[in-house]
């Protein structure tokens, strides 16, 4: 098996192996993963942290080794924990892992905070909406979601169709911060996510990350 680290700030991954592919996802500094098909020009990635799949230019590809792989791991980690933060000459987005202690980050968590979620959402405000995107740069609801978990001690999936299969399922009246909420289309698929700032306000990226007021009907 062949493994990778990102060493850029933002790498696109893509559904097929083409430029004028469908944006699926993005990995982040340090973001590390496995390799499982292999052509020309292009790498097809499965990330470690979601099991995601996606295509990613062999330009920006950087290998590492078994035992690098396996100590990266274990290694002890922070997330960045502002909207971006300037690290060793790279603008780091949110969420974004580093392997010190630094003024704009916080360690990884192994028990979830529902208060850290809520607060680390907050700082997302008015970031534009990008379909796959996952940076400060564009981001879609369900990595919106998935980012302020992980910052906050809880390992979600990629999709909403996915993150709708954890946790268990409550009323709206009984929600509480740092719930979320899922949304379905008239096929009953998922196709939406935010996070309840309380039973009747949740703050979602739709557009751009903001808040709305949110009752039964949506």
């Amino acid at each position: 098996m062949r493994y990778g680290i990102c060493p850029l700030s933002v790498v696109p991954m893509r559904k097929d192996d083409s430029h004028q592919s469908e944006l699926v996802s993005e990995l982040l500094f340090n973001d590390i993963y496995e390799v499982i098909e292999d052509n020309s020009e292009w790498l097809k990635i499965r990330c470690s942290y979601d099991s995601y799949e996606g295509w990613i230019r062999k330009l920006q590809y950087r290998e590492i080794s078994d035992n690098e792989y396996d100590a990266y791991l274990n290694k002890e980690k922070f997330f960045i924990n502002s909207p971006f933060t300037i690290y060793k000459s790279s603008i780091l987005s949110f969420g974004s892992i580093v392997s010190e202690r630094i003024s704009d980050s916080i360690p990884m968590r192994n028990i979830f905070d529902p208060k850290i979620m809520v607060e680390s959402a907050m700082k997302l405000l008015n970031i534009p909406y990008r379909w796959g995107g996952k940076s400060i740069m564009g981001i879609d609801c369900s990595a919106f979601v998935q980012l302020c978990a992980k910052v906050a001690g809880y390992q979600l999936a990629r999709d909403a169709s996915q993150q709708v299969n954890q946790g268990k399922i409550i009323r709206l009246n009984d929600a509480q911060a740092g719930d979320l909420a899922f949304f379905e289309n008239d096929n009953h698929n998922i196709t939406h996510v935010g996070i309840l700032l309380s039973n009747d306000r949740i703050i979602h990226a739709s557009g751009l990350t903001r808040i709305d007021f949110i009752d039964k009907k949506g």
